[in-house]
């Protein structure tokens, strides 16, 4: 149920808890209008719904073992966070939240990271997004610090009519290893068939290159490295603890590390690398089948600050990640890992490919919200002196985004 009142300036500054605003109040439980659609919460029976909705949108089918992870069995809510629109008994429209925490400076807030907002094609441009978002906030509006999201370019112009603001790009990086896989995707059946020979031998040269690239560039020697499938935690938890990042991010603790990586459409394995029976580096990778292609991801990598040792087996364990992927038709890595490391090993931020089986990229958004406490009531854009909207204040991971 819904009782919490939502504040929305509908001017162009930022979203206060009083002051001259327009107040949209929206009452417990659902609305009803006179078009026959329903907003409401969530209920357990709407799962079957949700997915039909979103393979209905996306064209991606998932299962509910997938809903599962992703919504039912977050570590830090109760229940789903979701909102949801309904016609004649059937779910037009929803918008769920993941919840999340974050850290910034000394203090660990709760967040909400809006995803999967969909609306069926047959019911848009009806008002629903404005008044599935205002019962969202209602419901959902003082339950955390902040909301931070990764909106594609149709979503972000709706976002911003609530008062998200821009924080800005996150570029990812690529290592196209069979152009073949990838380019299918891009180009219609003709070209396609036409292209094959030449993509047979770009693929090969591709792939010998790439090996080339390997064996020349791998360090001579490097630290133990140590494999395990799926999420190593002690040693993830050991390097967070001894290097937490110095700038906005989300906190490696048990809880989001059990979750987050425990993605049924993931291979997931930690790379560890220990000198003298310590840890001082790890990654975290996960490999995935998604529109007829394998994508390994580079999803979470942290090494001890401020140790060049350290520094450098980061390289080995990143050599280590790409041989045992050589099978895949695309490495990521995130757009911030080392540069010098991306140019070595034959890496290109996707700002200078575009390939339909390659995401774009992506544009962090944030929008303050108005909890009980007063958190953020003086300065809603700023928290213990850190700047929401500032770029360089954030380190987004892989594990971060919005992630199928």
């Amino acid at each position: 149920m819904c009782s919490r009142s939502v504040f929305r300036d509908t001017r162009s500054g930022p979203p206060t808890c009083n002051g001259s605003i327009t107040r949209v109040l929206l009452g417990a439980g659902s609305i009803m209008s006179s078009d026959q659609y329903r907003i409401r919460p969530y209920e357990a029976a709407d799962r079957d719904g949700f997915l039909a909705l979103y393979d209905a949108v996306w064209g991606h089918a998932k299962g509910p073992g997938w809903f599962d992870w992703r919504f039912r069995d977050n570590p830090y809510r109760d229940g789903v966070q979701m909102v949801v629109a309904e016609h004649e008994d059937r779910l037009v429209g929803a918008e769920p939240l993941l919840p999340f925490r974050l850290r910034i400076g000394s203090r660990t807030v709760d967040a909400y990271q809006p995803v999967d907002w969909i609306v069926h094609p047959d019911h848009r441009r009806r008002g629903l997004f404005t008044r599935m978002t205002e019962h969202l906030l209602a419901c959902y509006g003082d339950d955390a610090a902040l909301l931070f999201n990764f909106p594609n370019d149709a979503l972000l112009p709706g976002l911003k009519q609530f008062d998200w603001r821009e924080v800005g790009t996150i570029p990812t990086g690529y290592r196209v290893q069979n152009p073949r896989a990838l380019l299918a995707d891009s180009l219609d059946s003709t070209a396609s068939v036409a292209l094959q020979p030449a993509l047979t031998v770009a693929t090969g040269l591709t792939k010998q290159a790439l090996t080339l690239l390997d064996r020349v560039n791998a360090p001579s020697d490097g630290p133990a490295v140590e494999t395990y499938a799926g999420v190593a935690t002690a040693p993830v938890e050991q390097l967070y603890s001894s290097s937490p990042p110095d700038r906005i991010h989300v906190p490696r603790d048990t809880s989001f590390l059990d979750w987050r990586f425990d993605n049924p459409r993931w291979t997931t394995t930690t790379y560890v690398a220990s000198r003298d029976g310590e840890p001082v580096a790890k990654l975290v990778a996960a490999s995935e089948y998604h529109g007829g292609s394998t994508a390994t991801m580079l999803l979470d990598v942290q090494h001890v600050a401020g140790t060049p040792a350290a520094s450098s087996a980061v390289e080995t364990l990143f050599v280590r990640l790409l041989r045992d992927n050589r099978g895949a038709d695309a490495v990521k890595v995130p757009g911030w890992f080392d540069p010098r490391l991306r140019r070595r090993y034959g890496f290109c931020n996707d700002t200078t490919i575009s390939l339909t089986s390659l995401p774009s990229v992506s544009t962090a958004a944030v929008r303050p919200l108005c909890p009980d406490s007063d958190l953020n009531a003086a300065a809603p854009w700023s928290i213990d002196g850190w700047d929401l909207t500032d770029a360089d204040n954030w380190l987004f991971t892989l594990a971060d985004l919005d992630i199928e």
